[in-house]
Parts: C-alpha cells; structure tokens; sequence
C-alpha cells in the first residue's frame, strides 16, 4: 500500500468515525410518546378544554412543552404561569415559567396551516424518565376574569442521538415487523456511515497527486527536451 492510499484509508477511516459520533453524541429535542404526538387535556365528563393536563415522560432531562393554549377575549393580553408538578401526591412544582402573549397569538379560533403551540422551556428535569406530571396554566392578576383554555400539549426532553437510537433499538414489546423495522434502521445508519468514509476515502485518493515510480519507462530520452 502506497502512501497515496494509505492517505485514502485513513481519512475515510476519520470521516466515518467522526460520522458515526455526530449521529450519537449531538444534542437533540426528542418528543415523548403519545398518541398522535401530544396528549389531549378535554375534559371528557364535562365536555370542556382546562387548564392542565398530564404528560409522561420517555426520557430523562425533560425541559420543554409545546402548550395548545386558546383565548376568548380579543382584547386582552395574557399573562400567564406555567407549572410543572409530578403527579404524586403531595408534591409540589418542580417548574415554574412566566409567559405573556396576545389573545391574537392564542385565539381560540386557528387557521389550517397555523401553528397553534407555543413553545415553553425550562431549565432540565435530569430523573424524569418513566415519571408523570401534571402540567398547567395560571392566569395573571389582570386575567382572573378571562378564560383561557389548554387543549393539548407536546412534551420533550433534551438528549442525544445514543438516547434516541437506543430507545429506538430496544427490544420492542411488538411482533416481529416491529423488531424487523429497527433491524432496518440500524443497518441503514451502518450503511451511511460506511458510504460515507469510502467517499471520502475516494475522493482524497482523487485529489492526493500520484506518485510515478522511479525508472518507470517513461522519461524522455537523453537529450530530447
């Protein structure tokens, strides 16, 4: 192996490697589970939307929800406090976060494409794996008297790609499609990073110069210039 492709293999070697580490170690916001995505707070005996509702957590450092929250009073300007409490008895809120919107932001009445969640972060719950809480809105003084209703939320938590596809790749409690479908992903993902170092490895080979052995037959002859 001559330097040329020694060069080749050791960074397409690095590439994948570093590959392969971007995909576990960078920070991403990963939703817990739930059907459709967010949990539902309508309040099926009453037949009414309030003000909280429950959401568990799938992973550890749980530090954000995506609150559903609708206005009915135009002229207002909402202040509002979001708290965050495990769903044990006694306990009292772990977050708390201040937030003021215009009843234009949280009009109940949302178009089709509109986005109708407004995005709450608090500083990470490192042990909320596998824990449940409740999650609600408090008006402000100026807002005793106006209603304002939660009728979904979003829940997620901050981890990395090794969290994710952990998770991902745990021995599901499904059949054998569900078992098949992450044997895939997995695969794939080895694919990519591999494809991606041989790429890599192809294009420095590509761009290092050859060299041209000594005595190879093809230097010109004595005296032609």
């Amino acid at each position: 192996m001559n330097r040329r492709e020694r060069v080749a293999v050791l960074t397409g070697l690095v590439a994948a490697t570093a590959l392969a580490g971007a995909i576990l170690l960078w920070p991403l916001e990963l939703r817990h589970s739930a059907p459709f995505g967010f949990r539902l707070t309508f309040d099926r005996e009453r037949g009414i939307a309030v003000r909280g509702g429950f959401v568990t957590a799938t992973y550890d450092d749980f530090h954000r929800v995506d609150l559903d929250l609708r206005a009915y009073n135009r002229r207002a300007s909402y202040d509002l406090t979001v708290h965050v409490r495990p769903d044990e008895p006694g306990a009292s809120d772990v977050r708390t976060v201040t937030i003021g919107h215009a009843a234009e932001r949280i009009w109940h009445v949302k178009s089709t494409f509109s986005a109708p969640f407004v995005t709450v972060r608090f500083p990470p719950i490192s042990d909320s794996a596998g824990r449940r809480y409740y999650v609600w809105v408090e008006p402000g003084p100026r807002n005793r008297n106006d209603v304002v209703a939660l009728w979904s939320i979003k829940s997620y938590s901050r981890a990395t790609g090794r969290v994710a596809l952990g998770a991902l790749l745990a021995d599901p409690p499904g059949d054998w499609a569900a078992r098949l479908l992450r044997g895939g992903i997995a695969a794939t993902l080895v694919l990519l990073v591999a494809v991606f170092g041989w790429l890599m490895a192809a294009v420095v080979a590509l761009a290092f110069p050859a060299t041209r052995p000594v005595g190879d037959g093809n230097a010109p002859p004595e005296g032609v210039r």
